[in-house]
């Protein structure tokens, strides 16, 4: 579970140097930097309420308005907490409702550290930032979700996913991000 906090940390640490004028830039994810943030905010919201036993549908309905307002780093440590705070309250066994249904706690928060770290990437990228993210949160997750890649990818929503034309020696950043569709 330090693996949450740490992958929660780097997207606030990212979070925090963003200029204000990248805002409106556009990510490799295809949508802005404010409707990034938004998404990982109300994706740890969301997250919290899920393994709090509230439904998808009311979760959904519950984060219907906006959820960043003026303090987009205050939003994302606020919502990273109570994701982790769930996390840390569930077994990893436990059931929770996935997006193609009832997945266990241990695969869901997979998909919440990829969010997290690759979507901390796809921020820097779009705000021509160092990319460099922290190596052992990296490291971390990839160990974690690499044994599970391929049913990670059947979800359909890491873009075109893994190149295929990695070099034996690339860094585990790359290894990550390539894996989940990114072209760094």
């Amino acid at each position: 579970m330090e693996l949450i906090r740490a992958a929660s940390a780097e997207f606030e640490r990212v979070v925090r140097q963003l200029p204000a004028d990248t805002l409106e830039q556009p990510t490799p994810s295809g949508i802005s930097v404010r409707t990034l943030i938004e998404h990982v905010v109300v994706g740890n919201r969301f997250t919290a309420l899920l393994l709090a036993g509230v439904g998808r549908d009311e979760a959904h309905a519950m984060l219907a308005a906006k959820q960043v307002g003026h303090d987009p780093v205050a939003d994302v440590s606020e919502s990273a907490q109570r994701q982790a705070q769930a996390f840390l309250a569930t077994s990893p066994e436990q059931q929770v409702a996935g997006p193609n249904g009832n997945v266990p706690v241990a695969a869901y928060l997979r998909f919440r550290l990829v969010d997290l770290v690759v979507h901390a990437w796809d921020l820097l990228r779009a705000a021509r930032l160092d990319e460099t993210l922290d190596p052992q949160t990296v490291v971390g997750v990839l160990n974690t979700v690499e044994p599970h890649l391929d049913e990670m990818l059947a979800f359909g929503a890491y873009g075109a996913g893994p190149s295929g034309t990695l070099p034996a020696d690339a860094s585990p950043q790359i290894r990550l991000l390539d894996s989940f569709g990114r072209r760094p």
